[in-house]
């Protein structure tokens, strides 16, 4: 009788894990990661699938100085310079979601000199539900710096609301 019931409840946990496998294989890898080569104003193909969200292309800007915010002034104070001496990087995510569920993707960009090694990361969450968007995450960094940057590591990641 106790063989019976651990191998019902055996049983049971295996179903459970399946039905939780399938459902992330409908709903694609939660997690996606791509290096692409920094190249301004010009569309980069990604592919990517995070959850049920899309995000087919990336285009990158800069410009803009530093926006003239308040966070811009103690940046520009802690480097030594003035708002002039920075501008924003844009990176612009065309993103959809065709599910009614929200699901929340937080897209994570590293800059990488020549050298593959880290200048900069910054990230954004953006909450999704049954609709299309172009999700821009900006950071101001110094002019200087945007010389060196020569690819970007962009790291996808997506979880249920």
């Amino acid at each position: 009788m106790r063989r019976t019931f651990i191998a019902a409840f055996a049983l049971a946990l295996l179903a459970a894990g399946l039905s939780s496998a399938a459902r992330a294989d409908d709903e694609g890898s939660l997690r996606f990661e791509k290096t692409v080569p920094f190249q301004r104003d010009h569309l980069i193909n990604l592919g990517a699938k995070v959850g049920p969200v899309k995000i087919s292309q990336v285009t990158f800007a800069t410009g803009g100085g530093g926006g003239g915010g308040i966070g811009d002034t103690i940046r520009a104070r802690v480097h030594g310079g003035d708002t002039d001496t920075l501008t924003n990087l844009t990176a612009s995510f065309d993103s959809e979601n065709p599910k009614d569920q929200e699901w929340v993707v937080t897209y994570t960009l590293e800059l990488l000199d020549a050298n593959g090694k880290l200048i900069d990361r910054f990230s954004k969450k953006e909450s999704f539900e049954g609709e299309a968007d172009v999700v821009k995450v900006e950071r101001s960094i110094l002019t200087y710096v945007v010389p060196m940057v020569a690819k970007v590591r962009i790291k996808l990641e997506a979880a249920l609301d």
